[in-house]
């Protein structure tokens, strides 16, 4: 069993990371499985130097560790960044253009796409590469907790942005394949980026993602009723030490139903969460 942690540095780390940390890391320590940290920068346009050291920050203060991943900023930088990775997803998307499974398209997002049927040449400057979807495509999502998901893919999704760098969907995919991932723990927000993935997967031939468990567990929200994010919450610093970590293990725990003391530890926080896991 081996599990990650995915981060992306584009703002501080806040509470509905460190709920999907949490969920991540007692998973599997409750298997005695293993931890990836693998911190999404595939975004370079987001991504700063303070956000990186945030990560390592909030995750020491909150004592989760990990079995592979970088040591820290500088080592993350040099071997562990999907910016050195690119020949792997390039290899990737090679493959489903060699399929003839892409299609070059220079819409924006305001435009109807109708790109597919212009038969741009995929090195036309400026475009962004899409994957085909022939027909409507029902994508069966297998999950923990919230159980099996249909999931429409209802039309072509960019796999290549206009920089030049692959997407979200193909980074993920490729390192999950790279690294064997077994479990991943993710908000429900993101169910049709799972189902996109296994998409992608299936052309590929070789499947992996099937094997692998999905929990697409709730979302966090803010007082509002609003999904927390980082450029909504806005925060100008690290939440480590802002608060006592005690409370948010608390707090954490009531989330998931569990009553518990107003400030419980790790420790405690672990045993809570075998008796949530026993629940679903």
């Amino acid at each position: 069993m081996l599990t990650r942690l995915a981060p992306t540095p584009s703002g501080y780390i806040h509470s509905g990371n460190i709920y999907n940390f949490l969920i991540n890391w007692l998973w599997a320590k409750k298997y005695n499985g293993k931890v990836m940290l693998r911190i999404d920068d595939a975004d370079g346009e987001r991504k700063r130097k303070e956000y990186v050291e945030d990560i390592f920050r909030v995750l020491g203060w909150l004592g989760l560790d990990w079995d592979i991943g970088p040591t820290g900023p500088d080592d993350f930088e040099k071997n562990w960044s999907q910016q050195n990775r690119k020949g792997l997803y390039e290899k990737i998307l090679n493959e489903l253009a060699g399929k003839d499974l892409l299609f070059a398209c220079n819409c924006n997002r305001k435009q109807v796409c109708n790109c597919q049927q212009k038969n741009l040449p995929l090195d036309t400057t400026g475009t962004a590469w899409k994957i085909k979807i022939s027909d409507e495509t029902n994508v069966i999502v297998p999950g923990k907790g919230q159980g099996t998901a249909s999931v429409n893919i209802e039309t072509p999704f960019v796999v290549k942005k206009k920089d030049g760098f692959a997407s979200y969907q193909i980074c993920s995919l490729a390192d999950d394949r790279q690294y064997g991932i077994t479990h991943i723990a993710r908000g429900e927000d993101l169910l049709a980026s799972t189902a996109m993935q296994l998409y992608i997967d299936k052309q590929l031939g070789k499947q992996y993602l099937k094997d692998c468990v999905f929990w697409h567990h709730a979302l966090i929200l803010n007082n509002e009723g609003s999904k927390l994010s980082k450029s909504t919450e806005a925060m100008g610093s690290s939440m480590a030490g802002s608060i006592k970590k005690e409370i948010l293990f608390a707090a954490f725990s009531k989330w998931m139903g569990i009553s518990c003391n107003s400030e419980i530890t790790l420790e405690e926080t672990a045993w809570l969460f075998n008796i949530y896991l026993q629940q679903q």
